[in-house]
């Protein structure tokens, strides 16, 4: 239900953003916000207590936020504060830069090598990836020696792993299947 309830505001957000032309700018502003709640616990405990009054939220959220974020983003935690949804605030922000990088064509990836890859390995499969998805390609990149060699690429739900490890472990089931 909740999931729900943050998608439908993520949605409102972002076809209002979109038609006022602020798009990038609104999406930049909700990437601060939830960078703010992942980093202080008091934050993140002040948004989730539906028990604070709507006058304490709104001045709290006045003092952070006027005039440092657009009118926009701002009117909208104001409009959360008074609907007492500031707790799904973490749920809107990550469903809007999904809805964001959908409409920007954006894919991000999270690639998984045994070694640092070269900065010759990460343009030639970003370059590969951007072909195959027509998209432009943000990778999140990440050491596992564990995995012997090779690279696991996840674009979105789907994982393409070519590790050692993966054809290896197909290798034994393959042979063990042949006797």
């Amino acid at each position: 239900m909740s999931y729900r309830i943050a998608q439908r505001y993520a949605q409102a957000l972002f076809d209002l953003s979109q038609e006022r032309s602020n798009l990038t700018a609104v999406h930049h502003d909700l990437r601060k916000i939830s960078d703010l709640v992942n980093r202080s616990a008091d934050l993140k405990h002040f948004l989730a207590d539906p028990v604070i009054a709507m006058e304490k939220s709104q001045a709290v959220l006045q003092e952070m936020f006027h005039g440092k974020i657009d009118a926009l983003t701002f009117k909208f935690l104001l409009f959360l504060g008074q609907k007492n949804r500031l707790g799904h605030l973490p749920s809107i922000c990550a469903i809007f830069s999904d809805l964001y990088e959908h409409a920007k064509g954006i894919l991000r990836t999270k690639w998984t090598s045994s070694v640092e890859l070269s900065a010759k390995d990460v343009d030639d499969l970003s370059g590969y990836l951007k072909k195959k998805f027509n998209k432009d390609v943000i990778a999140e990149q990440q050491v596992d020696p564990g995995s012997l060699g090779g690279i696991k690429v996840q674009a979105g739900d789907t994982v393409y792993d070519y590790t050692l490890r993966t054809q290896l472990k197909r290798f034994r089931e393959t042979v063990g299947n042949a006797s």
